[in-house]
């Protein structure tokens, strides 16, 4: 685990996190782990099967799993989405999906960029970590790509990490097309859970999602603590 500094604006504060947070779904730490931490020390959003964190109280941080049944009809969805899918799944019937094209991400992250401005250093370590962990759907209309779904494959869980895509086509719903598509695939295969991750969202909510508070560590002084919102931590007095 590779930790990084981050600046309290405002102040000549700082803690240490999770280098890749932004990139993966969910930390984890062990005990071992937090022997070595560096101080102080703050990481959010970690799994809420890990033993070790406080659990939060954000709404924005919890959890949005569904658990697959053996068919897409069984999932117990929000009877609006349910008539929504059938509307987007005639919008798309001429779209063609590949698995895995090669260059995927490199072809599509254009569409990604024009809307998040992430820095290069930043977007760099996206695309290594995403490259190496994770699958992808290419969406094809008449020829032209116009969607790259992205998700990752641990164990028996699928994680969703997004959809790049060309806003010309918004009227299609290509990314909800894609997400129904790549949940099928994840019931076919036999996983038990697709992970659409934190998030208030109201379009993750209304697939009958569980969900679960996430945990966050942190080890602060109450001056930091206090500038964060933190009221669970452990307390240091000195930086």
């Amino acid at each position: 685990m590779e930790f990084i500094k981050v600046k309290i604006e405002g102040t000549k504060l700082f803690y240490w996190t999770w280098r890749d947070l932004p990139f993966l779904p969910y930390a984890w730490l062990t005990k071992e782990d937090l022997k070595k931490l560096p101080k102080p020390f703050f990481l959010p959003e970690i799994h809420p099967d890990c033993t070790v964190g406080f659990k939060t109280d954000n709404k924005d941080e919890y959890t949005n799993i569904i658990e697959l049944p053996d068919s897409f009809d069984k999932i117990k969805m929000d009877n609006d989405l349910r008539k929504d899918l059938r509307r987007v799944e005639k919008k798309n019937a001429d779209v063609k999906i590949v698995l895995n094209e090669e260059g995927a991400l490199d072809k599509s992250n254009k569409w990604f960029l024009s809307l998040w401005k992430e820095s290069k250093k930043d977007f760099a370590r996206r695309l290594e970590l995403w490259k190496q962990k994770c699958y992808t759907l290419s969406a094809y209309l008449e020829g032209e790509l116009i969607a790259v779904h992205i998700a990752m494959q641990e164990k028996n869980s699928i994680y969703y990490f997004g959809c790049w895509w060309n806003r010309k086509y918004k009227n299609t719903s290509i990314p909800i097309f894609l997400l129904k598509k790549d949940i099928e695939r994840a019931i076919d295969n036999k996983m038990k859970y697709y992970d659409l991750e934190i998030g208030d969202e109201l379009y993750k909510k209304k697939w009958g999602v569980i969900e679960k508070p996430t945990k966050y560590y942190a080890v602060l002084t109450k001056e930091i603590a206090e500038i964060l919102g933190i009221e669970k931590y452990v307390k240091i007095n000195y930086l």
